[in-house]
Order: structure tokens, then C-alpha cells, then sequence
């Protein structure tokens, strides 16, 4: 493994592994990953790495530090947590391309920036003891508002490759009623036979776009459908048994894109894994 134009890299199918000018210009396809001081990041890159071996897509590894004084001291440390995690994803995943590329910026707008045509995005979910930003942690809100692609965000229950082990335990989709659903429901579906386990439904919204909801749900093979007027308590619930929650990311009125605190309130709770698709 060499450093070389911000980019580390390790051996890989021939053609495989983007170089550092493909990284800083057009951005990444496949699987990228955001690498961190968290204390569960290597949940969240196992998870990574588990998905791009299971679409057969390459994985890239991101560290972005602020710039501020002794941005080299930041730099050699973002070295070392990218170092760390590469070793992670090649054990979990030695059969796929893997980069790893440190960046300078906010973490949520390069990082927007830079997977905007990756497959999907992976972020840890912070514990307690993480380290805070003194600027604060907007990273995540700033993601689900501008990201164009499904953002990941994992539990940090547990270091190491425990994200990557199989479970018998079902997909879960979340259905607000709304055409954003649509998205949603199909990836969940796929990850569902994907992953040769259930796909189960909690659906809630307007009273009248539920039965389009459930029709939906139907078809894509959901073997269980809960209708709830608590969308959120049935996914903190449904999604602590599950392995995986699928939501749709609701603009506002107009559709344009803008807070939406039902989805942060969920992910403060982080029942499972959950992959939030950009509204329409």
C-alpha cells in the first residue's frame, strides 16, 4: 500500500481501482464510505464492504479533515484511521477494488460532493464518547439534504466486521404515502432477495395514499404490513428486529428538498441500519 496524490491504494482486479485524478474530478462510482475518528467506524465500513462485494462495485474510503492549525498533524492522523480501515474492508471484501482519499473541507458538503454519482453513501453512527466537533455535527442532516444518492447511516453497536455477518433477520420499509416511496420500496425489496430473508412493510400517512401504499408493498412481496398513525414508534420497534430499514427522505410541500425531523428523530434512535433514498 502507497500513498500517491492523496489517494491510497491496494492491489485490485485489473482496472478496478480509481486513480487520484478520477477521485477529485468526476467522483466515485459504487460504494463510498466516510472514515472518521468515531468510535464504530469500522462497523460502518464492514457494512460498506459487505455491499460492494455484494453488487460487485468498488469501494472507496473517505477521510475528510477541516482545515484549520496543524492540518498536518490531521492529515498523518487520517492517514493512519484510513490505513485502519482499508485493512478492515480487504479481510471483509479481498475481491473488490478499494480506495481510500483524504479530502479537506466541511465533512457533509465534500463529502455530498464527492459520492454525488457513488451507488451510496455509508456514514458510522456516533456514540457518546465519539469525539465533538467544536463546530458542532451537522454531517449527517447536511447528507440527507444533499446527497443524490441512498445514505446509509450504521449503529455503532459493535467494531469490526459483525455488520457483515449474514442475518436471517428481515428488511424493513418504511411508507409514508408519499411518491417518494416508490424508490424506497424497490431497493428494499432487492436487498430483501438479495439477502434471502422477508421484506416487511410499515406504512403510514394521509389516511387515503395508505391502500396505495399497501398495494405497492403487496406487489414488491412484503410478507407482513403493519398500518400504524405512528410511522416513527412502529419503525423504532419493527426496525430493533430487523437488519436493514428502507425510507424514502420527504422534501417539503413543493417537493423541494428540506428538514425533515420525523427522519432525524429516527436516526438519533438508529434501530438497525438505515438507508434513507433522496426525494424525487
Amino acid at each position: 500500500m502507497d500513498v500517491a496524490g492523496g489517494v491510497l491504494d491496494r492491489p485490485a482486479p485489473a482496472g478496478a481501482v480509481a486513480s487520484g485524478a478520477d477521485a477529485s474530478t468526476r467522483g466515485p462510482d459504487g460504494v463510498v464510505v466516510g472514515v472518521d475518528a468515531s468510535l464504530g467506524v469500522l462497523t460502518a465500513v464492514s457494512w460498506a464492504a459487505s455491499e460492494a462485494a455484494a453488487h460487485g462495485v468498488a469501494l472507496h474510503l473517505v477521510h475528510v479533515s477541516r482545515p484549520r492549525a496543524g492540518s498536518e498533524e490531521g492529515a498523518a492522523a487520517g492517514r493512519v484511521r484510513l490505513r485502519r480501515a482499508l485493512h478492515a474492508a480487504a479481510a471483509i471484501a479481498p475481491d473488490i477494488a478499494i480506495t481510500a482519499t483524504q479530502l479537506d473541507g466541511p465533512p457533509g458538503p465534500t463529502l455530498a460532493e464527492h459520492a454525488r454519482h457513488a451507488d451510496r453513501l455509508v456514514i458510522g453512527g456516533r456514540r457518546r464518547r465519539d469525539p465533538v466537533d467544536p463546530v458542532g455535527d451537522r454531517t449527517v442532516p447536511h447528507l440527507l439534504d444533499r446527497a443524490r444518492c441512498p445514505v446509509v447511516v450504521v449503529p455503532p453497536f459493535r467494531t469490526g466486521a459483525w455488520a457483515s455477518t449474514p442475518s436471517a433477520r428481515p428488511v424493513l420499509a418504511g411508507l409514508r404515502g408519499s411518491d417518494d416511496d416508490h424508490p424506497a420500496l424497490e431497493l428494499a425489496a432487492a436487498a430483501a432477495r438479495r439477502r434471502g430473508v422477508a421484506l416487511v412493510a410499515a406504512v403510514g400517512g394521509p389516511e387515503g395514499e395508505r391502500r396505495t401504499a399497501i398495494a405497492r408493498a403487496r406487489r414488491a412481496g412484503a410478507r407482513r404490513l403493519e398500518v400504524t398513525d405512528d410511522l416513527l414508534d412502529s419503525l423504532r420497534h419493527l426496525g430493533r428486529q430487523s437488519q436493514l430499514l428502507v425510507l424514502a427522505r420527504t422534501g417539503r410541500g413543493t417537493g423541494t428538498a428540506g428538514p425533515d425531523e420525523d427522519l432525524e428523530r429516527l436516526l438519533h434512535h438508529r434501530p438497525c441500519a438505515v438507508m434513507v433514498t433522496p426525494p424525487r
